[in-house]
């Protein structure tokens, strides 16, 4: 438990300082977007390529390691939109938004931290592989889903396609590739370029933890006590249980890279599900409301699953 408790409360208290930074408006929305742009494509990209050429074994990566991440993610988020349709749609008509929130997790700024303080820098090759299609797969899925509630493909051809150029775009992805394809070639780079990119890496995980807090604090939220703990139950609950399942029993993974698809899967609602219907005046309050209440019952039941899962 102590080992927990290391590995959270340094995390949990650089997202309480960002977020009175931002709640006291010691940093506007002007300073929030300068420094989430400089985290998100210099100091995490720099901690991506560095922590892979500079890894021993690649062997992590594997298919099954994301069919036991994605078959689970799918299946839920197919079964939760019937459900959602079925029994929430006069008080909330976009199903889909429900269905992403139940599977979308904030895994680059809460699950790889932890697993950083816990297991060590092994563990971001296979998460931010499993992070890099995140967008992809579940954006698309609300777009087709929401172009099959409107009874319209247009929008699900159009939406896979840019989710497709944002995704190859991405600094994160290109650091991936980037750091893979040094690694298998085996190309030598100099100290004198190590150095200045360890400097930035080790500014990543501060900076996106304040990047977190910062965004939390300028939510407008809404409440629905039963929506929100449906959809509560089924992210912080049902998706990591039903994922270990998948992680431990039909694939057979090592039971280091259990714990890294079981905690992604448990980290809260992602930020990327607000700004994605950010523009919906009915959908948006109530997913910022879903991102903070899910943040912050995450602090009970990600401990719970480490727990569970031995990393004590």
């Amino acid at each position: 438990m102590y080992a927990i408790l290391i590995a959270i409360v340094p995390l949990l208290s650089l997202i309480a300082l960002g977020f009175a930074l931002g709640r006291f408006n010691f940093i506007n929305a002007a300073q929030l977007a300068g420094l989430s742009k400089l985290t998100f494509t210099a100091f995490i990209p720099c901690l991506l390529f560095l922590s892979i050429y500079q890894s021993e074994d690649l062997s992590s990566v594997s298919f099954d390691l994301l069919f036991a991440f994605y078959f689970p993610v799918i299946t839920l988020f197919v079964l939760s939109f019937i459900v959602y349709r079925q029994f929430f749609s006069r008080s909330f008509e976009k199903s889909e938004l429900l269905s992403l929130a139940t599977t979308f997790s904030n895994n680059v700024l809460i699950g790889i931290p932890i697993l950083l303080g816990l297991i060590g820098e092994k563990i971001l090759l296979p998460a931010f592989v499993i992070v890099s299609i995140h967008s992809l797969i579940l954006f698309s899925l609300t777009s087709f889903f929401a172009g099959f509630r409107a009874a319209s493909e247009q929008s699900w051809y159009r939406t896979v396609a840019m989710s497709l150029w944002i995704t190859t775009r991405s600094p994160i992805v290109l650091s991936l590739m980037l750091g893979l394809l040094f690694k298998w070639l085996d190309v030598p780079v100099h100290e004198l370029i190590i150095i200045p990119l360890t400097f930035l890496k080790e500014a990543a995980l501060p900076c996106a933890l304040l990047v977190l807090g910062l965004t939390l604090s300028q939510y407008k939220t809404e409440s629905n006590l039963k929506l929100t703990t449906s959809v509560l139950f089924a992210k912080l609950i049902l998706l990591p249980f039903c994922i270990y399942l998948s992680a431990s029993a039909l694939f057979s993974l090592p039971d280091w890279l259990v714990a890294v698809t079981v905690v992604l899967s448990a980290s809260p609602v992602g930020l990327n599900v607000f700004m994605f219907a950010s523009q919906d005046s009915q959908a948006s309050p109530y997913l910022a409301s879903a991102i903070l209440t899910s943040t912050l019952l995450s602090i009970l039941t990600v401990p719970l699953w480490l727990i569970w899962l031995g990393l004590t």
